[in-house]
């Protein structure tokens, strides 16, 4: 009976936080040319919090980890709202970022009560995104890698061959869902 209420609130929370998710704050870039249903974008420089695990079974937890640090487990107990897309790197040791809103800086920024959550600036970059809808799985991803390291091979972009995965919407929507595959690229 214990396990089963533990289970059903850390259900709750997940859900809660996915909720939160629906009303976050959405990065902003602009679209500097479109190839096909590739869209090359300009990123500004954004504050970030990460969290990784080297165990395999960890890697479910990473956003559970970085909900809670957003949903105030950390020094100030403030709550930060959430942002979206939620990026999970493909390559290297595959953390899930979340992006910090804009007021924030490194030096403002709530510390994390979990020392294995990470803050780091990513730089303006140039990337290229390929959209698709539903839930994201490897095979998908896959396709998806595949179809976008084509349409770069045939336009003479080069990139960094580091693809991350953008997931915009909870797991609890179900129609109209949106996300990316993304790679940062050298373009003009």
């Amino acid at each position: 009976m214990r396990i089963l209420l533990i289970i059903g609130a850390i259900t709750l929370a997940i859900i809660y936080a996915f909720s939160k998710t629906e009303k976050a704050i959405t990065e902003k870039y602009e679209v500097i040319k479109k190839i096909n249903n590739i869209e090359i974008r300009k990123y500004n420089e954004s504050i970030n919090a990460s969290y990784y695990s080297n165990s395999e079974g960890e890697r479910n937890k990473y956003f559970k980890n970085l909900a809670a640090y957003i949903f105030g487990e950390n020094n100030k107990n403030e709550n930060i709202s959430m942002t979206s897309p939620v990026t999970m790197r493909l390559h290297g040791n595959k953390e899930m970022i979340f992006r910090m809103p804009e007021e924030y800086t490194l030096e403002n920024l709530p510390k994390s009560n979990n020392p294995n959550i990470n803050f780091f600036i990513i730089p303006p970059c140039i990337k290229a995104a390929i959209k698709y809808s539903g839930y994201s799985n490897k095979t998908i991803e896959k396709r998806k890698i595949s179809e976008l390291k084509k349409t770069l091979l045939e336009n003479n972009i080069s990139h960094n061959d580091k693809f991350e995965v953008l997931v915009y919407n909870s797991p609890f929507k179900i129609i109209n869902r949106r996300n990316e595959i993304t790679v940062n690229v050298t373009y003009p």
